[in-house]
């Protein structure tokens, strides 16, 4: 697997990014999910999402509470990790899934990191502020066991978090996202530069040109998220962004890589 770069070479087309796996046509955040992912060629990387567990162990799980995508009930944070080992995160899908689990980062590394770069967006609780540096070490750890450490992207909402990655590890590629009410009237690369990161994310609806050719300047990549048409896909591909995020990015893959415009 090559290493990441956060900007495709300009005679190529955007980066294709499997938002929570394929989590149109499988249990978003689950293995079964990554695993359709891999396995469409064209697909670049998955983004995901990672929360601590009680004993401060690394899953991937996008809501700060259990109930919408599993049979657990209330914070994730007050599980243990054999407590969320026993969980369906399927069935909520379709009971075909009954067998999904909330997997942890290190399971998603050994199924799918030989195939794909991975996006991991590191999630941030006002009701459970973690400890300054917990998360970015553990996350940290899981990367360097699984030597993941150049075919990764970390991003956050929270752009502290990205800024303790960098002082824990120059080398990482971080990302920031744009929360339309904080950041609103800050530009992309003033944004990213304070914290070092290489990448600007926002939704489709955020993005302007204005937005994008201030980032190109600076150098930093654009990717938006979550384009899950045709259309939509089409749309991005003429404003010249650098990543598309998708639910269904088995559904645009073929469009995306067949585009000859130029970024």
């Amino acid at each position: 697997m090559r290493t990441y770069q956060p900007k495709p070479n300009l005679d190529m087309p955007p980066y294709v990014i499997a938002h929570r796996g394929i989590s149109a046509k499988a249990p978003e955040n689950t293995l079964a999910s990554f695993g359709q992912a891999a396995a469409i060629p064209g697909i670049d990387m998955i983004e995901l999402d990672v929360r601590l567990t009680k004993d401060e162990e690394v899953i991937v799980l996008h809501d700060r509470t259990l109930q919408r995508t599993s049979t657990g009930n209330g914070p994730a944070r007050n599980y243990s990790l054999e407590e969320i080992r026993k969980l369906d995160a399927g069935s909520w899908f379709h009971p075909m899934f009954s067998e999904q689990r909330i997997p942890t980062l290190g399971e998603v590394f050994r199924k799918i990191g030989s195939r794909l770069w991975v996006d991991i967006e590191m999630k941030s609780d006002l009701f459970h502020r973690e400890p300054l540096g917990l998360m970015e070490e553990r996350v940290l750890d899981v990367v360097h066991q699984y030597g993941m450490d150049d075919r990764v992207l970390y991003s956050s909402f929270n752009h502290q978090l990205l800024s303790n990655i960098k002082r824990l590890k120059s080398s990482a590629v971080t990302g920031v996202l744009f929360d339309f009410l904080h950041d609103f009237g800050r530009s992309p690369s003033k944004l990213a530069e304070r914290v070092g990161a290489k990448v600007f994310k926002c939704a489709t609806r955020e993005l302007n040109r204005h937005m994008l050719t201030d980032a190109h300047h600076h150098g930093i990549a654009v990717y938006v998220y979550t384009l899950n048409s045709v259309k939509g896909a089409q749309r991005m591909l003429s404003y010249g962004v650098d990543g598309i995020l998708s639910n269904n990015a088995d559904d645009i893959v073929s469009v995306v890589k067949s585009y000859g415009g130029k970024r």
